[in-house]
């Protein structure tokens, strides 16, 4: 509950920062609509028939709305995505020519440098220099068809390059900002997907080995309790001891600092192999070898004496580590049935994963002769 609290909590904060952000936005674009007090000023000067004053008022309302609904766009807009907000500049254009064509005093070619702004936010970089380049040449263009003095001209069509270039550099920061966030929330759900897999493959293996020690000396101790009693005894002292010691583990593999060391693997895989009647057989260790390299061997211990153990049937199993060159060589095989290949499941999955961290090979299949055989090799360079 405490948990669902907080997350409620956050996604509050987080609509309601959105919330202030827009309200920044909306209060600096109706700041920024002021500057069209002097055109409104020339057409209550102008003698319009009331038609067509009536007709400019109305181009003049549809171009705000849309100019305030493009920037940022509104969720209509948003949802439609590029071929509505390219809809919604081309009626922003339409709406500030409408205004012009409709006897709009030339103080109305203003109105375009609104539409520049707006294409140079929404815009991808070439389509906005594009857009602000035809547009600077269209008003001044106009601008001298209508008989404007040259200074008009040029000063409309210098602000309309120069507010375009300002706002086309502050969308493609804004878009690079957006992608950089995308980028680090993609990054946050892998780690978190990334953490949940090392805790599951963890607990898979962790859980897998010991559960089955335990299994295997509880049936043990079932047997032994009526003859064997002190026997039976001490094989559920050693039930109580895995079972504490397992419960340590998972809480190391669940806090992220478990790493399992190759003599406590070889220890375990002694105890669930001799329990299960079978003959064990070690040769070598991991002794000085590298701290990742002596872990992914001891998970690749527990992983395969788990396999023999449930799967097998075996009379014997050896373990053999040694040297071959710049790497280390880990090899399991057993005497009995050949495992099915699904019999590692997500066990050997996660094995070859970690020995794929560490730029190694998992091999696993049964043996020409008979039983079966898993291999792992692991360069030392690597780790």
């Amino acid at each position: 509950m405490a948990a669902f609290r907080a997350v409620t909590l956050a996604v509050e904060e987080s609509r309601a920062e959105r919330l202030r952000k827009l309200a920044r936005i909306r209060a600096g674009q109706l700041l920024g609509l002021l500057f069209l007090i002097g055109p409104f000023h020339d057409l209550g000067q102008a003698s319009l028939p009331a038609v067509r004053l009536a007709g400019v008022v109305a181009a003049l309302a549809v171009f705000v709305s849309l100019y305030l609904a493009l920037l940022p766009p509104i969720s209509p807009i948003a949802r439609r995505g590029q071929p509505a907000t390219l809809a919604g500049l081309a009626a922003l254009a339409v709406s500030a020519g409408l205004a012009l064509a409709l006897g709009a005093p030339g103080s109305f070619a203003a109105l375009f440098i609104y539409f520049v702004a707006a294409a140079g936010i929404v815009l991808p970089v070439r389509g906005a220099i594009a857009t602000i380049a035809v547009t600077a040449a269209a008003v001044g263009g106009g601008l001298a068809a209508t008989g404007s003095d040259s200074s008009v001209v040029w000063a409309h069509v210098l602000t309309i390059l120069a507010i375009g270039a300002v706002m086309g550099s502050l969308g493609r920061h804004a878009r690079t900002i957006s992608e950089l966030r995308a980028a680090r929330h993609e990054l946050a759900r892998l780690a978190v997907a990334e953490e949940r897999l090392r805790i599951a493959r963890d607990l898979h293996d962790l859980l897998g080995h010991t559960l089955s020690v335990i299994a295997l000396k509880s049936e043990l101790a079932a047997k032994l309790v009526a003859d064997e009693p002190q026997r039976a005894h001490d094989e559920l002292g050693d039930v109580q001891r895995v079972a504490r010691q397992a419960l340590t583990e998972v809480r190391e593999a669940v806090h992220g600092y478990r790493r399992l060391a190759f003599s406590d693997a070889v220890a375990g895989a002694r105890a669930a192999l001799s329990a299960a009647g079978i003959d064990v057989r070690v040769q070598g260790s991991a002794e000085h070898l590298p701290d990742e390299v002596e872990s992914v061997l001891a998970w690749a211990v527990r992983e395969a004496t788990t396999n023999v153990v449930r799967h097998s049937g075996a009379s014997a199993c050896a373990i053999t580590v040694a040297a071959e060159g710049d790497a280390v060589a880990l090899q399991v095989e057993d005497d009995g049935r050949s495992q099915p290949a699904s019999a590692g499941g997500a066990g050997l999955a996660g094995l070859a994963e970690r020995a794929r961290r560490l730029h190694g090979t998992l091999e696993a299949g049964a043996r020409p002769e008979g039983g079966f055989r898993l291999r792992l090799s692991v360069p030392l360079r690597a780790a």
